[in-house]
């Protein structure tokens, strides 16, 4: 399986009540969304956090991703002082 963007310090989730799925936010300035889904705004959703990955970077570039994680993934139990919050 790996990892995904909901397993790093980083990354937000919140269920949107409305719709019943989930958004994502990385407070590393990468936006989370679903790959699978091409038009917006239905791709910032996704039913499960794992389905939201990076797509563009800090930079408002596309993000060239090789896996689901992008370079600056921090497991929580890594962070030591690294500010995140969890919302699974």
């Amino acid at each position: 399986m790996g990892l995904h963007c909901s397993d790093c310090a980083y990354a937000t989730f919140a269920l949107h009540e409305e719709s019943g799925l989930y958004q994502g936010a990385c407070s590393r300035g990468y936006t989370l969304t679903n790959p699978h889904v091409r038009t917006s705004p239905e791709d910032h959703f996704a039913e499960r956090p794992d389905g939201l990955v990076p797509t563009v970077d800090p930079f408002g570039k596309e993000y060239l991703r090789t896996s689901n994680v992008c370079e600056r993934f921090l497991l929580p139990r890594d962070a030591n002082g690294a500010k995140h919050h969890r919302h699974l």
